[in-house]
């Protein structure tokens, strides 16, 4: 992870729980922030984190799909089978590995903004740049883990030491939604970076579109998308140009990981079928193979070899230097079309067929109508499930909608939305007990 850069190395501690993390410099915390280079690699290190395995570096993506009708386990890792038959035990591997290196990468934003409190050497406009990147980052992490885990613990502190007071209770998910407003807007505010490889002003007010939405917050998922759509409105003419690896980010694009060969991803192999290298750990199910053939996204998201179906969006198998996207124009047209839906679906009919088919044409398809309310809808969530297969989002679509019992036959039950809280974390932080555990676990 840009090796040359980091000065973090991570130590295992007994802080907060058996999987909390915390920095150990390879320099003393004091030279550690006492150049602007060292602050500029401290910011890498908190970056880097996203590239983890078990979050946007494999994990996090896969499960939005497997977990979702997306996709379905065929390969040989128990873990993914769970999470696609949606029976998860609180000491499964994925459980307790996303929500470990979600935590390292708070740590590291915490420790980093606890730093910054000591530098006086920089501008203000520079030091509310990085706190606003830093908090974007922060909003990030909670929004990934409250919409997994439902409320956690809140740190907004690093994990310095073994003090009793690292070991928190979880806080609801009302507070925790709270926090990432409030963190998104300072972002929002401060940042003056441009590069979509680290946050920016839009990607904080995107965040905020997706974070009203899921909320139920439709005027300000609207207003929040509208900003981002005024300031940044662009369409890749062709989609699989979207993810090509080894070429200069789309201007569509909001906020993404970059990796390399050094720093990969595999999620090219973990989708891949075996004769071409990959594992098939992930597979398109019918909801996503019969995309319609004239439909220029479907060799993206279910190209064939031999009988085997397999997506070909992330397609660097040999170097794993595809881009992970997290944010980009498409979605916020999405936010738009269903908040506008959710206020007065009559009314904005032709506003929201208008966004739904943009994506339709740059597809290569023709525009679409709907014939009635219901129709819209359906409309609306198949066309975003289509857009967005195998980056993630399926499945936080359908808990955020409550469609995920309708669509996903493995989910039977509502307390299935929500993963359980890990079995480490119960058992080392004396502020969680069984009786905070998730219903059904």
């Amino acid at each position: 992870m840009r090796k040359n850069l980091i000065i973090f190395l991570l130590l295992l501690t007994a802080c907060q729980n058996a999987l909390d993390l915390r920095p150990k410099m390879q320099i003393s915390s004091d030279e550690a922030f006492s150049t602007k280079e060292n602050i500029q690699a401290a910011l890498l290190g908190c970056y880097d984190a996203l590239q983890l395995q078990h979050y946007y570096g494999r994990n996090l993506i896969i499960i939005g799909d497997l977990a979702s009708d997306n996709s379905f386990a065929d390969g040989t890792k128990v873990e993914y089978y769970n999470v696609d038959d949606n029976m998860l035990l609180s000491d499964d591997i994925l459980v307790e590995g996303i929500w470990a290196d979600i935590y390292v990468a708070i740590n590291r934003v915490n420790y980093m903004l606890y730093k910054l409190e000591d530098v006086t050497f920089l501008p203000e406009y520079e030091m509310a740049d990085l706190r606003g990147q830093l908090r974007f980052l922060r909003g990030l992490h909670y929004y990934n883990l409250v919409r997994l885990y439902g409320g956690v613990p809140l740190k907004l502190l690093p994990t310095l030491d073994d003090s009793p007071t690292n070991f928190l209770p979880r806080s609801t998910e009302q507070a925790v939604y709270e926090q990432i407003v409030t963190d998104l807007e300072f972002a929002s505010q401060k940042i003056t970076n441009h590069l979509p490889q680290y946050a920016t002003a839009n990607a904080a007010n995107a965040l905020l579109a997706s974070v009203a939405l899921t909320r139920g917050q439709y005027p300000q998922a609207l207003q929040f998308a509208n900003a981002v759509l005024a300031s940044s409105y662009h369409l890749e003419s062709a989609y699989s140009q979207l993810f090509a690896a080894g070429t200069e980010p789309s201007l569509e694009i909001i906020f993404y990981v970059p990796f390399n060969a050094s720093d990969k991803n595999r999620l090219a192999e973990y989708n891949f079928p075996y004769q071409l290298g990959g594992r098939h750990e992930n597979a398109p199910t019918a909801a996503l193979t019969s995309v319609a053939e004239e439909d220029l996204r479907k060799p993206m998201i279910a190209s064939t070899y031999g009988d085997l179906f397999y997506s070909r969006k992330y397609a660097d198998i040999a170097t794993g230097s595809d881009k992970v996207i997290i944010l980009r124009n498409a979605e916020l047209l999405f936010i738009r079309a269903e908040a506008l839906y959710r206020i007065d679906s009559v009314a904005n009919l032709y506003d929201i067929l208008s966004d739904v088919n943009v994506v339709r044409q740059r597809a290569g398809l023709t525009p679409v109508l709907a014939d009635t309310i219901t129709s819209c809808w359906n409309i609306l969530q198949r066309e975003k499930q289509i857009e967005f297969a195998f980056e993630g989002k399926r499945w936080f679509d359908l808990i955020r909608t409550n469609e995920a019992i309708k669509y996903v036959p493995s989910v039977q039950m509502s307390w299935q939305l929500h993963w359980p809280i890990p079995l480490s974390e119960i058992a080392a932080n004396p502020n969680i007990s069984q009786a905070d555990q998730n219903e059904g676990y």
